[in-house]
């Protein structure tokens, strides 16, 4: 934990080197009393605050004396350049590497949030909350690598549209857990192609075929499934029956309804009407994997898809605590300098969890609210090297910021190592 903050504040958060990037992006083109790193410490630290209270504080702690009304000139698009810099050096930071056992899991996900209407031509934000301005984080992280990557893009582009972008960063022998929105046949194939592995839900409208005693394809029959127990077995999808190994189990009464109501109150506001083969699918779950039968079971399937779950705790936490998805009305550069230092508290809170802990450990929303409440320690050793933060850390017990495990339920970390 030490040495990923002491490398931060080396490169990134020294003075001398945040100058430099400054001057690389015009934010300073000469010495000012007013520092790159007062401006990125406003906009990490108080960022809710008024223009006022920021000039207050860098009064106070800096000895700066600045007015509002010069603070607010400075939030210009050499600024939002500037924390776009120091978001993509923190990205290049990464925690200790950790030995890999067995195969790596990589989840990646996408969270929404609406924005204020002044960026609506840069970040149309589709169907946010019926918002006409958004953003979308595109997240990925390795469960036991711990390794992530983050994007932002408008809420306006899709998981389907991102999957595609992701076609040459695909690995072999790494297993890839995504939501309903990837898992389209071409991403699927180009897994399979680079010798790696998938478990995703199905689209609900994709069509699925079996093959019958003298090898001809028919459309499979829901209502000739057994009403308890799952289907597992090869299929083949849509028009070009792609062959995958598809497992289906029955989900319950309320679960089944609760999702009819929620299409029909989303397609009522698109002027759409809900399919009879959605209505009829709605009382299944669908997974599709490439994972040989012999060495995972259903059971353990079901099992791993359920690890993706992981990355909502973290998205979460990000809304709970970061407040990623509350973001003031201001001026449009101030607003998105605002959005990307928050984004570089996501990535700062990630590293330092999982400087603690592996997923599985320790809960990410503790980590979270343990830094929350220590802000001002941590403020002390990103810019001035001060170990208190440090000792503070080693005071609180494991028990402190650890996972729960529900009674009855394999642990994350026992199925996370069991593979």
């Amino acid at each position: 934990m030490q040495k990923l903050i002491a490398e931060m504040s080396e490169k990134l958060f020294d003075n001398d080197i945040m100058n430099h990037l400054a001057k690389e992006t015009g934010l300073i083109k000469r010495v000012r009393k007013v520092h790159a790193r007062h401006l990125l410490d406003m906009l990490l630290f108080d960022s809710g605050s008024s223009f006022q209270q920021q000039a207050i504080q860098l009064a106070a702690k800096y000895d700066l004396q600045i007015s509002k009304q010069a603070l607010h000139q400075r939030h210009t698009g050499e600024l939002l350049e500037f924390v776009k810099s120091v978001f993509d050096k923190l990205l290049l930071t990464n925690v200790d590497e950790k030995e890999i056992k067995g195969m790596e899991v990589k989840i990646k996900d996408s969270t929404r949030f609406a924005l204020p209407a002044v960026l609506a031509t840069k970040y149309p934000g589709g169907n946010v909350g019926n918002q006409k301005t958004g953003a979308s984080v595109q997240f990925e992280f390795g469960i036991k690598s711990g390794k992530s990557a983050i994007k932002l893009t408008p809420a306006s582009k899709n998981d389907q549209g991102e999957s595609r972008l992701d076609k040459e960063t695909i690995e072999p022998g790494i297993l890839y857990l995504r939501d309903l929105g990837y898992s389209h046949q071409s991403y699927m194939a180009n897994v399979m192609a680079k010798g790696a592995y998938f478990i995703n839900k199905l689209i609900p409208s994709t069509l699925i075929y079996i093959k019958d005693k003298n090898g001809n394809y028919v459309s499979l029959n829901l209502s000739s499934l057994p009403s308890e127990g799952v289907f597992d077995q090869t299929v083949y999808l849509g028009k070009k029956k792609f062959p995958v190994r598809l497992l289906i189990h029955r989900v319950n009464e309320s679960l089944r309804k609760n999702r009819i109501e929620n299409i029909e109150k989303n397609n009522r506001w698109r002027g759409a009407k809900t399919s009879n083969t959605y209505k009829e699918r709605a009382a299944f779950n669908f997974v599709v994997t490439n994972l040989p039968t012999e060495k995972y079971p259903a059971e353990l399937i079901q099992k791993l898809y359920h690890l993706r779950w992981q990355i909502e705790l973290v998205f979460k936490a990000w809304k709970s605590t970061l407040k990623l998805d509350d973001i003031p009305s201001k001026g449009a550069y101030t607003v998105e300098c605002i959005m990307y230092g928050k984004l570089i508290w996501a990535l700062l809170n990630w590293k330092v969890s999982m400087s603690l802990g592996s997923i599985g450990e320790v809960s990410i929303a503790k980590v979270h609210q343990v830094i929350e409440n220590s802000k001002e320690m941590l403020r002390q050793a990103l810019y001035f090297m001060s170990e208190k933060w440090f000792r503070f850390l080693e005071k609180i017990p494991l028990a402190a910021i650890e996972l729960e495990s529900k009674k009855g339920r394999l642990k994350t970390k026992d199925l996370i190592v069991s593979i």
